[in-house]
C-alpha cells in the first residue's frame, strides 16, 4: 500500500467517527389545559418530552413567567385574551433546534343581565332585558313562559308574558371554550278582571221596590283602582269595593264598574229593574204554632226580620223586633188570639224581654174597622191599610175559633206600621205539630 492511500483511509476514518458522535435534538412538548377551558386567566402546564437536549431556552409570549431555562418550567399563566406563542430552543453539543406552539386565550366572561318590567307586572307584562355580560362570543337566551321563548344574540327584544306565574330567564354565554350561565326569576301577577252582582238590602230584596238600597258582591283580580257609576242614583264609597247604592225611584238602571291596574282598564256593568213603590210587603205561608208547639214550630214573629221565633230563640237582643205573638190554646183550635208581645204574661207563653206593644183586632166582625179576605187577596198597595184606624178602636182583644175561615186579623205596631194577617188554614197535627197557616201584608213606610 502506498503512503497516499494510507492517508486517504485515515481521513475517511476520522470523518466517520465524527458523524457517529452528533446526536440530533428532538423537541416534543405537551401543553396541558384543564378541561380544555381556555378562559383567561389561562394556566398552561408544560410537559417537556424533548429528547437529546441538554440546554433549554423557553419564551412565553404574554405569559408569566415570560422566559425560563429550566427543562420543565411548570405552569405558565396567560392573562391577555388572544393567541400567544410558546417557543422552545433546545440544544446539545452537536445540535440546536427550536419549535413554536400557539396557545389560544379566550376572554374572561362576566355573565349577568337586568330584567325591568314596563309599567307593572300585571299580565300581560312586558319585560325589557339589558345584557350586562362581557367577554362572550355567543349569547343564548331562554324565556320560560314568554314570547319570544328564546333568542340568540347579545341584546334580546322585549319579552311579553301573557299569563300569571313565576318564570325563569336564563342566559347562556360561550367564549369559545366554556359556557357560563346567569338566571333570574320574574313574577307576573294576575291579569285585570272584574265582575259584580247587585245585592239588594234585606228590606228590599223580596220586592225590589223603590226606594231600594243595595251593596255589591264584587270579584276583583289585579285591580289597583276602581270607581262606580250609575245615573240617577246615590253611591257611597264610590271608589271602594264596599260601595253602597241608593235607587230613589222606579226604573231601569245600569250600574258600571270601572277598574284599572295602572296599565289596563276594564268596564263592566249590570242592569237592575227597580219596581214602583207599593209600600206593601207580603209574607207568605207563615206558620204560627199553638201553645204546645211554641218550641217546635214557634209562635212569635218579627215582620222586620221576616222570620218565626221559637220560645228558646228569644233574647234581649231580638225581643224588641218581635211584633206578632200568637196564642192557640190547643190543637182543636177552640181558643185562638193574636196578642201584643208585651202582654204574654197573660198567657202560658214565656215573656219577651224588651217587648214592644202591638194593637190587634182579632174579630173585625165586631166593629167598623175591617178588611175582608177578598180585599186582602187583591191588595197590591197599602191604600186600604193606611186608612184603617186600628189603634183607636176599643175592641179587638177577643179570641176566635176555627170558623169561619178564611179570616183577617188587623194589627198596628208600636211605630205605627199597619198590617193584616190572613188566616188561611188550621192544621191539627198533635200537641207539638198543630199550627195556623197565614199570609201577612204590612206597610213598609219607606
Amino acid at each position: 500500500m502506498t503512503k497516499s492511500l494510507y492517508t486517504i483511509f485515515f481521513v475517511l476514518f476520522l470523518c466517520s467517527c465524527h458523524t457517529e458522535q452528533t446526536i440530533p435534538v428532538e423537541i416534543d412538548v405537551a401543553l396541558h389545559i384543564k378541561e380544555d377551558n381556555h378562559t383567561s386567566p389561562l394556566s398552561v402546564t408544560i410537559e417537556n418530552r424533548t429528547k437529546s437536549a441538554s440546554s433549554f431556552q423557553w419564551i412565553f409570549e404574554g405569559g408569566e413567567p415570560g422566559t425560563s431555562t429550566r427543562k420543565d418550567p411548570g405552569t405558565v399563566v396567560f392573562a391577555t385574551p388572544g393567541e400567544h406563542t410558546i417557543t422552545l430552543e433546545a440544544w446539545n453539543d452537536g445540535d440546536r433546534t427550536s419549535k413554536a406552539y400557539t396557545v389560544r386565550v379566550d376572554s374572561t366572561v362576566t355573565a349577568g343581565f337586568k330584567a325591568e318590567v314596563d309599567i307593572n307586572n300585571y299580565a300581560p307584562a312586558i319585560y325589557r332585558i339589558t345584557n350586562l355580560s362581557a367577554g362572550g362570543s355567543t349569547y343564548q337566551w331562554t324565556f320560560e313562559g314568554g314570547e319570544p321563548s328564546s333568542y340568540d344574540g347579545q341584546n334580546p327584544p322585549n319579552v311579553i308574558y301573557a299569563n300569571q306565574g313565576t318564570y325563569t330567564i336564563c342566559l347562556t354565554i360561550n367564549n369559545g371554550s366554556a359556557t357560563f350561565t346567569s338566571e333570574q326569576e320574574i313574577t307576573v301577577r294576575e291579569p285585570l278582571d272584574a265582575s259584580f252582582s247587585i245585592i239588594p238590602s234585606f228590606e228590599d230584596m223580596d220586592d225590589m221596590e223603590a226606594p231600594l238600597r243595595a251593596t255589591f258582591d264584587t270579584h276583583l283580580q289585579g285591580v289597583e283602582s276602581l270607581n262606580w257609576e250609575c245615573s240617577g242614583t246615590t253611591i257611597t264609597n264610590g271608589t271602594s269595593a264596599d260601595a253602597g247604592i241608593y235607587f230613589p225611584v222606579a226604573g231601569q238602571y245600569t250600574v258600571f264598574l270601572n277598574v284599572s291596574n295602572g296599565k289596563n282598564t276594564k268596564r263592566v256593568s249590570q242592569d237592575i229593574t227597580v219596581k214602583a213603590n207599593t209600600n206593601l210587603r207580603t209574607h207568605k205561608d207563615i206558620k204560627f204554632g199553638v201553645n204546645t208547639a211554641s218550641e217546635t214550630i214557634g209562635s212569635l214573629y218579627s215582620t222586620k226580620l221576616r222570620r218565626i221565633f221559637k220560645t228558646s230563640e228569644v233574647n234581649s237582643g231580638n225581643g224588641a223586633l218581635i211584633d206578632i205573638a200568637f196564642f192557640g190554646l190547643n190543637s182543636d183550635f177552640t181558643y185562638n188570639k193574636f196578642i201584643s208581645p208585651d202582654r204574654l204574661n197573660e198567657t202560658p207563653l214565656l215573656e219577651i224581654p224588651n217587648a214592644e206593644p202591638t194593637k190587634f183586632i182579632n174579630k173585625t166582625e165586631l166593629g167598623s174597622v175591617s178588611l175582608t179576605p177578598g180585599q186582602f187577596n187583591t191588595m197590591t198597595t197599602d191604600a186600604l191599610l193606611k186608612n184603617l184606624q186600628i189603634s183607636t178602636v176599643s175592641y179587638g182583644d177577643e179570641f176566635f175559633t176555627a170558623t169561619p175561615l178564611p179570616r183577617v186579623v188587623l194589627f198596628e205596631t208600636s211605630d205605627g206600621i199597619k198590617g193584616a194577617i190572613l188566616i188561611k188554614e188550621l192544621v191539627s197535627s198533635g200537641t207539638g205539630g198543630s199550627y195556623i197557616l197565614t199570609d201577612i201584608k204590612i206597610q213598609k213606610n219607606d
